[in-house]
């Protein structure tokens, strides 16, 4: 640009090249370097008339080069699949027994980042209560809307849901209230704990369960964890709190599901639950018919 800016103010007449056009002394050392000074001035003209074409062809190959997906940007400079995998599988067989290895640090931090901007589940403003009390109250509320009152028989059909994106997955635990109310506990970043809503979300994995009142009172609590989104818990750590406070073993589950025990590393529980992971030894696993 600066040699741009000097070219073009040598384009331009000054009070000493008008002199030697006016007093007719055209052979004086003054004279010759300003007529040196255009000379050079015109030869840059010149080129630059023949550079714009040239400069505007290479910018626009430069703009398609952009264009085309080869063109590294931060959404693709993250761990492939297979990375992912691979650090799914190291913290499955380490189970708790081992800190997570500086090797993987950069998938971490892009874990981390991933789960904080772009993995909510809750796209409708879906209601929320504040405490897990108030979510009991209002459950109990729809169930009686729905014609039931007496707690002691009831049986709710109760899921793993699963939703998966390109590289990672969602996981959160479905209840289905008679009437077809479905309360979802999840982890999110617009909270954790209880959210009311008309549909089970996305794909259902594992086996199915079946919640009295108690054990739903068990697990409407347990999802309520304190602290702040991808700083203290994701959905995983929901899920996995929930099934630990019903006795379950998550493995069914887990297995089905993409970075689940990688956030159990990165956001725990890390040490093993020991519960059975045998459907045939839960008692959420009898029948809701």
């Amino acid at each position: 640009m600066a040699a741009l800016t000097a070219g073009a103010a040598l384009l331009l007449p000054d009070a000493a090249t008008t002199r030697c056009a006016t007093t007719g002394a055209a052979g004086s050392p003054t004279c010759h370097r300003f007529q040196s000074a255009r000379f050079r001035a015109s030869a840059l003209a010149t080129r630059l008339h023949y550079w714009r074409p040239m400069m505007r062809a290479l910018l626009l190959l430069g703009l398609l080069a952009c264009a085309i997906p080869a063109c590294t940007t931060a959404e693709n400079t993250g761990p492939s699949e297979d990375e992912l995998a691979d650090l799914d599988q190291w913290a499955q067989t380490s189970d708790g027994k081992a800190d997570l290895p500086n090797t993987w640090a950069d998938t971490v931090t892009w874990l981390e980042n991933f789960y904080t901007n772009r993995m909510s589940a809750i796209w409708h403003n879906q209601e929320h209560p504040a405490t897990a009390d108030a979510a009991m109250a209002r459950i109990q509320q729809l169930l009686a809307n729905a014609g039931v009152t007496d707690l002691s028989h009831v049986k709710l059909r109760t899921s793993v849901q699963r939703l998966r994106t390109e590289l990672i997955d969602h996981s959160e635990i479905d209840i289905t209230l008679p009437g077809g109310t479905v309360i979802r506990l999840v982890g999110d970043p617009k909270g954790a704990g209880a959210f009311v809503d008309k549909a089970k979300f996305d794909t259902t994995i594992g086996p199915p369960l079946c919640l009295t009142w108690s054990e739903l009172d068990t697990a409407v609590h347990a999802s309520y964890l304190e602290g702040a989104y991808a700083a203290t818990y994701v959905c995983h750590t929901v899920t996995e709190t929930v099934l630990r406070s019903l006795g379950v073993g998550s493995a069914p589950f887990a297995s089905q599901v993409r970075t689940y025990q990688a956030a159990r590393y990165i956001w725990g529980p890390v040490v093993p639950s020991f519960h059975s992971q045998n459907p045939a030894d839960w008692p959420e696993s009898r029948s809701c018919d």
